[in-house]
């Protein structure tokens, strides 16, 4: 069996907005041969049937409820209900809420039901609604696209598919998932925080199941690491044998580098065994960290050209006041100062214009040691730091800069936290992460500590290894091109403006400078490079609308400055 996490990991009760499927719950397509296969989906986790005892196998089927739609959403009376009794019946999103859907097919007869989004994109999560108490069937989703492909199938009455737990369903059957293979202690490493081996560096391993009916003879484990894919690791363990219904952890060496080149890296595991595997589609696992010289720092996912990643919701199920944090330590950390922190909301009825989140920096002095952990010696470093909503962006990342750079300390330990105040917001969280074999990797570490503040209670472990926060604490370097700049108290021109802006340097700088523009609501409207030979830069702000945008300005040295105007129409 796999072995307990530390003591450490003490785990809030939660209320979220999405969940994805994991471990070995399953949708596999049996029938016809052409679209056999194992299906990305969505099920509900907090009704309906609880998919880890669930194994059936069945016959698709659409439910039709008798309204003059092209596609049936089964928000209505079942017609049907002798063409979908004992089968699994398939319907599309829409109009009505899931758990209405469920039920009108149960009482159909239905054994579980699969429903088809109706927007394009991966299928999503899915909360009960008013009629979630009743349902007892298994609820799935999925895309789109899956269900345009099955379709014509599915109404010829061709399409067979297994759905649940399928342990023991095959002979041979090994693998690992996002929480078995371990990974970096963070996504986002700033390039100051990877100088040295000590600093930075990432245990490889992995726990590997065998879900099979049969013993799992010589399992092998590879892990192969690249940068941007460019191979720099290739280690293969040694072989061991698995018995049926138990698990095994393989530790490969450490992953380490004098000093780490700028890069995304990504970590693939292989599993293989003496016996071919009857379902392959968990004998690879992968997991990524990002060492960049944009001076972000985050435990969630962030694409080196989207921005960051994360899209569903969480809060405690009780009370209404919550601080959720990441934790930042480095050897090298006063080569920066924290300027500020990116982070995203979401609500369920309510518009976030007019709502505050407070971001703050503490100083963390309390020690670690054995899975003993507390709370008692925090020292705020910033000074009530609020991003106030100008608009209702819901889900989009936004950013607060403070009022003045953090300094930060070698080797001490920060809490970089958003304090979310009312009972209806939600902070975003990054659910494509997972840190459970980090937990046991990196002794004496936390990660994304939570305090319910209405029970003054901190829960060391936040929501699970598999609810990362998305909070990103943005640094720069304390001194520089742009400390020069800002001393010369040079004030950019025509301020307020309609068409440009001139910035005085002071001086000519040669070397490329990034632009990063944002509009009152803290959203990115320009982000551009420019090779810069003069002592002042003009911008184009015809583009941007009417309003107040700040200004940031990036040198090569990674030094930053930043400003306000004012464009008008």
């Amino acid at each position: 069996m796999m072995k307990k996490l530390q003591n450490i990991l003490v785990v809030f009760a939660l209320t979220l907005l999405g969940f994805s499927a994991t471990g070995q719950i399953v949708l596999i397509i049996e029938e016809p041969a052409s679209l056999a296969g194992n299906y990305n989906f969505t099920y509900a986790t907090d009704w309906g049937a609880d998919m880890s005892t669930v194994a059936l196998s069945g016959e698709l089927a659409f439910a039709v409820d008798g309204t003059p739609t092209a596609d049936s959403l089964a928000c209505e009376e079942i017609v049907n209900r002798s063409e979908i009794d004992g089968k699994i019946a398939v319907v599309y999103r829409g109009s009505c809420n899931f758990s209405l859907k469920a039920k009108n097919v149960q009482d159909s007869g239905a054994v579980a039901i699969i429903i088809i989004n109706n927007i394009p994109g991966a299928p999503v999560a899915m909360g009960g609604g008013t009629n979630s108490a009743g349902v007892t069937i298994p609820v799935l989703m999925i895309s789109d696209t899956d269900g345009a492909l099955l379709r014509d199938a599915i109404l010829a009455g061709e399409v067979t598919a297994f759905t649940g737990n399928n342990t023991g369903l095959y002979a041979s059957n090994i693998g690992a998932y996002k929480s078995h293979v371990a990974l970096a202690n963070s996504f986002s490493i700033p390039a100051q925080f990877a100088q040295t081996e000590t600093d930075f560096n990432v245990p490889v391993g992995a726990w590997v199941h065998n879900y099979g009916s049969a013993e799992a003879v010589n399992v092998i484990v590879t892990a192969v690491i690249d940068r941007d894919g460019t191979e720099l690791y290739n280690e293969v363990s040694t072989g061991a044998n698995i018995p049926v219904g138990d698990s095994l952890y393989f530790s490969l060496p450490l992953f380490t580098s004098g000093g780490y080149e700028v890069g995304v890296y990504t970590i693939t595991y292989t599993i293989v065994s003496d016996d071919a595997d009857q379902f392959p589609d968990d004998n690879t696992a992968t997991a990524s960290f990002w060492i960049n010289n944009e001076g972000k720092y985050s435990k969630s996912r962030i694409d080196s050209e989207l921005g960051p990643l994360g899209g569903n919701g969480l809060r405690p199920a009780d009370g209404t006041e919550y601080e959720w944090c990441i934790v930042l330590e480095s050897e090298n950390a006063e080569s920066v100062v924290a300027t500020g922190i990116t982070f995203s909301t979401l609500t369920n009825d309510i518009d976030l214009t007019g709502q505050a989140v407070q971001l703050a920096i503490y100083e963390w002095n309390d020690p670690i040691s054995g899975g003993t952990v507390s709370f008692d010696d925090l020292n705020e470093a910033t000074d009530n730091e609020f991003y106030d909503y100008t608009a209702d962006l819901q889900g989009e990342f936004v950013t607060h800069t403070f009022a003045e750079p953090i300094e930060l300390l070698n080797d001490q330990k920060y809490l970089a936290c958003a304090t979310i105040f009312i009972d209806d917001m939600f902070l975003t969280v990054d659910n494509g992460i997972d840190y459970n074999v980090a937990y046991e990797t990196y002794l004496d570490e936390v990660f994304f500590p939570l305090n319910d503040i209405g029970s003054s209670t901190w829960y060391a472990g936040g929501f699970g290894t598999d609810n990362v926060p998305a909070i990103i604490v943005n640094l720069a370097e304390p001194n520089g091109i742009a400390e020069d700049v800002a001393a010369l108290k040079i004030t950019p021109y025509p301020n307020p403006t309609t068409d440009i802006i001139n910035i005085p340097l002071g001086s000519t700088i040669q070397g490329n400078v990034v632009l990063n523009v944002f509009d009152v609501e803290g959203r990115l409207v320009i982000d551009e490079e420019i090779c810069q030979k003069s002592n002042k830069l003009t911008v184009d702000v015809t583009g941007l609308s009417s309003g107040l945008h700040t200004f940031s300005l990036t040198f090569e040295d990674d030094s930053r400055t930043s400003f306000q105007v004012v464009v008008t129409r």
